[in-house]
């Protein structure tokens, strides 16, 4: 009887251990801000899965097995990322940001379009390996691709239009990794998403100290203006054949505008997307606020009249408060702002800080933006 209780207890710690070893083999890596991936540690491998990687998709979800190992029993539903890809392809400029700041960028062999890349340490390299230019969207030269015996492509989209090309891809050999940082409508979900790339490039820790310092840089700003009773009004944009594109009260845009201390006058309009008004409704909403900015490409006054005189109307341009985030672009198009500013919001926001309240903080001078004149 006592060795059947003893077979029967070395049967239960197996099995309880088996269990424990398989709950520690399936840990989910938590997200604090991001809400368009997910990792999940497995057994032998990492599961990353995008979800909805573009404005109106619904249920579309992309998974990934990231693994240093050819030994990982992986499901056959799972496209396969082995860890430390030594050529790819990034197609938007907020890739660009993510791989620098990971200094990946020596992996990098192809782009969309290098006129529109701010990086100076994308173009040093350039100009020594010869970073070639692929094309994006329907245009995306695959066959160069293949070329350059690119493995990994980070993809992105603005529609399901993006769908042949990326099984086209697929088809190739050549592993697409949608990313969708675009849209998240937190300033730390947007650079968040630098733990996708260092999860791919075996740099987790790296990717997550970095995060950590930038939420915590971010966080700190956001706390100085909390308490804050007095609050400038703040408007954003430009008319684009007399119509303006308006950052809804739930984008990005009025997240950084909320936790730099101001109130959006578009805030009620609760949308995660951009409202389409013309100049009447934004005068009537925006005439009298305090603050203007990101006005276009706008450089200068004399650039904002240029494209219609009644914006000399509003308040903030007849008391010269208005600013825009070009203070660092080149005059072939890369802006800094789009591109670095993915990963460091805590440095927009401070820009904002000092606009909106100058007093607040003790640095004297912008980063990405800039007063004009």
């Amino acid at each position: 009887m006592r060795s059947i209780l003893l077979i029967i207890n070395i049967f239960f710690i197996f099995a309880s251990c088996g269990k424990q070893a398989q709950e520690a083999a399936n840990t989910s890596i938590t997200n604090d801000y991001a809400k368009h991936f997910s990792l999940e540690q497995k057994d032998g491998y990492t599961l990353l899965e995008i979800k909805n990687p573009w404005i109106d998709a619904q249920n579309i979800n992309y998974r990934y097995a990231i693994t240093e190992t050819s030994q990982a029993q992986i499901p056959d539903d799972l496209k396969i990322i082995h860890t430390e890809p030594e050529r790819v392809a990034a197609i938007s400029t907020t890739h660009i940001a993510f791989l620098e700041q990971l200094n990946r960028l020596g992996n990098l062999v192809a782009v969309s379009d290098k006129q529109f890349i701010y990086s100076r340490r994308f173009h040093h390299i350039d100009s020594t390996q010869g970073i070639k230019e692929v094309g994006f969207d329907t245009n995306l030269n695959i066959e160069k691709l293949l070329q350059l015996k690119v493995k990994l492509v980070f993809l992105y989209g603005i529609s399901n239009e993006i769908e042949p090309i990326r099984k086209r891809l697929i088809r190739a050999g050549i592993v697409p990794v949608m990313i969708g940082e675009y849209m998240e409508q937190h300033p730390l979900g947007k650079a968040e998403w630098i733990k996708v790339f260092g999860t791919i490039f075996n740099q987790e820790n790296e990717a997550q100290n970095f995060f950590d310092s930038v939420s915590n840089a971010y966080l700190q700003l956001a706390n100085m203006t909390d308490t804050l009773k007095s609050k400038p009004s703040v408007f954003t944009g430009m008319p684009w054949n007399d119509t303006w594109h308006t950052p809804g009260g739930n984008t990005y845009t009025a997240k950084l505008i909320e936790d730099a201390g101001a109130a959006y006058v578009f805030k009620n309009d609760t949308s995660s997307v951009n409202f389409q008004y013309d100049t009447e409704i934004v005068y009537e909403r925006a005439g009298e606020a305090d603050y203007w900015i990101n006005p276009g490409t706008a450089a200068s006054l004399k650039d904002i009249v240029s494209q219609d005189t009644r914006l000399k109307l509003f308040k903030a341009y007849q008391n010269g408060k208005v600013f825009n985030n070009n203070r660092r672009a080149l005059p072939s198009g890369g802006s800094d702002y789009m591109e670095s500013g993915v990963v460091n919001p805590h440095l927009i926001l401070g820009d904002l800080i000092r606009i909106f309240h100058p007093n607040k903080v003790s640095k004297k001078s912008f980063h990405y933006y800039q007063q004009l004149k």
